[in-house]
């Protein structure tokens, strides 16, 4: 009975261990930067062209940057390569995780145009943003208190629970941002060509809304007070030698919540526009 019981232990360990040989090593390259000051607000900046970013802000005053290669499907192997029939392939993980520093700005590149890189970044709460994604990738913010100058190409952008003012574009996906407080004294953009807009504001938001869907619709459980009357006068050129002139009137419409305030832009092209007040 014992001599059973030892062998099952035996086979259980061996299996468990089989199983954990087959499995795919995860290398995640790590980088960790404080800024020069830390008594004042510092910027992160990042660009990728394959791959997406997360970022979320702790208590803490350093930048910590993780890298990771997004892996390939290996049922993908034979059907790749044909002169690789039967072989397995050796993943490349490096990421070419760089960092800088300097005058409190953070820059941090990777290899992101040779394969896909995800970058997973914890910043200080109160920290300046300007990221970018091209493909493959979404653009995830947490938490957050600053500017914000985002934008992605093929992915969608989510800002949760930040304070601040932000300028964002989704241009195929769809944008959702959700404010904590936000900066009154800075103008704010919030844009998309193939995306829905889905933002939250405080209760007590004094905005001036400039808004255009071409081929969707607005929502807003805000009362909001129309200034049809103000539409700007646009010049599209100035009058040339041939006499030609023309002028035309802004095509958006602008509305007042709480009397008016910043100046706030939404514009999509065949998305839908969500303006919600925070509960």
């Amino acid at each position: 009975m014992k001599r059973n019981l030892q062998y099952l232990i035996f086979l259980l360990i061996f299996v468990m261990s089989c199983a954990t040989f087959g499995q795919k090593s995860s290398t995640v390259d790590e980088l960790s930067v404080p800024f020069s000051d830390a008594s004042r607000p510092g910027w992160v900046k990042t660009s990728l062209v394959n791959g997406g970013i997360t970022v979320i802000g702790y208590n803490g005053e350093e930048v910590i940057v993780g890298a990771q290669v997004r892996s390939k499907n290996s049922s993908d192997d034979e059907s790749e390569n044909s002169k690789a029939k039967g072989m397995k392939r050796i993943q490349m993980t490096t990421t070419g995780l760089t960092v800088e520093e300097e005058n409190n700005v953070i820059e941090i590149s990777t290899e992101s145009w040779r394969r896909a890189i995800d970058l997973k970044i914890k910043v200080p709460f109160k920290t300046s943003l300007k990221l970018n994604c091209v493909n493959s990738g979404d653009i995830f913010v947490e938490n957050v208190e600053g500017e914000f100058e985002i934008n992605n190409v093929n992915g969608s952008v989510t800002l949760k629970d930040i304070s601040g003012a932000v300028v964002a574009h989704a241009l195929n996906k769809d944008l959702l941002v959700n404010f904590k407080k936000i900066e009154p004294k800075k103008s704010m953009s919030f844009s998309s060509l193939n995306g829905d807009l889905d933002i939250t504001f405080p209760k007590n938001l004094k905005a001036v809304l400039k808004l255009k869907s071409d081929n969707g619709d607005i929502y807003s459980d805000f009362d909001m007070s129309s200034q049809e009357t103000n539409r700007k006068i646009v010049e599209e050129n100035t009058r040339k030698k041939d006499g030609k002139y023309r002028i035309r009137l802004e095509d958006a419409i602008t509305v007042k919540i709480n009397s008016g305030g910043q100046e706030m832009l939404f514009k999509t092209f065949n998305g839908d526009i969500y303006i919600r007040k925070s509960k």
